[in-house]
């Protein structure tokens, strides 16, 4: 089976490309807003509240409704049903929520120059320069936020990707690769991709994480700060932040995700962030200043 995530942001996409794999590896494409989408009608979540989440912008009253967690678990929901249903090619940043352990990936890192994404973003949208700019300024700031939700550095970390798509010869009417450097591209990673696909093959990670994920959704409402993990159907949650009461938190772990379809065992266990205090106020205890009279 395929699997390709292409990470590109706003105005960034490499259409050409990605319409030259899909063809040839017979992909279903799916782009951020069709996850959303997807997970939106799935889930019953409203697609604003999702890319807020996904954007890491304020939602009301999260901390008791834990809105955030449950669209995040849902969308990882939504990719692991897509995975198991046949080949995929992820475009854009949400496929940075699929685990290390699918292996079997093919990571691409779309360099898509500024110019070409400022360029599309005033003819297809009609925006100014400076509107655009701002525009593509604010999307990698949230970026950056959504990375640090994962524990992630950066999206555009190299190391993460195992190959980095430079537009060398860029067609100026369409503001895209030209075909040119599209097919000499493929031909240079198409044994890579392939040697991939062969792995994905030999592995039933790719099932696991649909059950560690459907697990983090069915948990999402507890608000814990959780790492969840599925070893042919045997979940073991870790609790990484300090609970009020660890005895009840841990029945609660353990009745939802049993009641979840494919799990076979649940074990919990706290991790190397339970124990770590919180925040110490720098607590000012001069005297205050006393007026003569």
């Amino acid at each position: 089976m395929t699997l390709i995530a292409i990470t590109c942001g706003i105005y960034a996409s490499p259409y050409r490309f990605i319409d030259t794999l899909s063809a040839l590896y017979q992909c279903t494409v799916y782009e951020d807003p069709v996850l959303v989408k997807q997970t939106s009608q799935a889930h019953d979540l409203k697609t604003d509240l999702i890319f807020k989440s996904i954007q890491c912008r304020h939602v009301p009253f999260d901390n008791f409704t834990h809105d955030t967690k449950k669209c995040l678990a849902a969308l990882k929901v939504q990719i692991s049903q897509n995975i198991l249903s046949g080949p995929c090619l992820f475009s854009s940043i949400l496929s940075h929520l699929i685990p290390a352990s699918v292996s079997g990936i093919y990571r691409i890192m779309s360099a898509t120059p500024m110019q070409v994404r400022r360029q599309r973003a005033m003819g297809l949208y009609q925006l100014s320069s400076q509107a655009a700019a701002t525009a593509i300024a604010r999307s990698e700031h949230r970026e950056q936020r959504f990375a640090a939700q994962l524990n992630i550095d950066s999206l555009w970390d190299p190391a993460r990707h195992d190959m980095t798509l430079v537009w060398k010869k860029i067609d100026a009417a369409t503001h895209d690769m030209t075909w040119e450097e599209v097919n000499q591209t493929l031909e240079k990673i198409r044994p890579d991709i392939e040697s991939a696909m062969k792995n994905t093959n030999k592995n039933m990670h790719a099932v696991d994480f649909n059950i560690s994920s459907r697990v983090d959704a069915a948990l999402a409402g507890l608000g814990h700060h959780l790492i969840i993990e599925s070893d042919s159907g045997h979940v073991l949650v870790t609790l990484d932040r300090k609970v009020m009461n660890l005895a009840r938190a841990q029945k609660e772990i353990m009745d939802l995700a049993r009641s979840v379809p494919g799990v076979k065992s649940v074990k919990t266990k706290i991790g190397p962030n339970f124990y770590k205090g919180g925040i110490v106020r720098n607590l000012n205890l001069i005297a205050p200043f006393k007026r003569k009279i």
